[in-house]
């Protein structure tokens, strides 16, 4: 492969990781408004406002979900890394072609199957307080984990000889 295909690989996962961030701190954002709305609402003006703790949730859900996505384009999830750092370099990069290879297998069969199916069920659910299908709000779960395959899948391609594009753009 060659270093304009690894750096146009690396630009759109670049690309990609930036704009998951951006949406996942609109939703983190939405969430503090709303948390504080609820505060406001309760205790200054003496109303109840359910529908503002069920956005709150429903935020915090696709907020954290792509901020998963994120975190595995960055490297900063949660992981177990005292093999990698006991072995060597080329060791250590094997390993974790591997582990992107299993993660991204993995979420590809969970975004093609069982988050497909879950936001079918939701589709025929409505929320409680906020006239909006359960089905936006489980999508967050596809749209994440097919983050996190196509990221996977990025990687992986532009892997190209001893070292990972992403590093080489950064």
């Amino acid at each position: 492969m060659t270093t304009t295909e690894q750096t146009r690989i690396g630009l759109a996962r670049r690309w990609l990781a930036n704009a998951l961030e951006a949406i996942a701190l609109a939703g983190f954002l939405v969430m503090c408004v709303s948390v504080i709305l609820q505060v406001v609402f309760r205790y200054v003006l003496q109303l109840i406002a359910p529908w503002t703790e069920e956005l709150a949730r429903y935020a915090c859900i696709w907020s954290v979900f792509l901020g998963a996505a994120v975190c595995f384009e960055e490297r900063t999830h949660i992981k177990i890394d005292f093999i990698v750092d006991k072995v060597s370099g080329k060791v250590a990069r094997r390993l974790l072609r591997l582990v992107d290879i299993l993660v991204t297998s993995t979420f590809v069969l969970v975004a093609l199957y069982g988050s497909i199916l879950l936001v079918q069920i939701g589709w025929t659910d409505t929320a409680t307080t906020i006239p909006i299908q359960m089905g936006l709000v489980y999508l967050a779960l596809p749209v994440s984990m097919g983050a996190i395959a196509i990221l996977g899948a990025l990687r992986l391609a532009a892997i190209g000889g001893t070292r990972d594009a992403a590093e080489a753009t950064r």
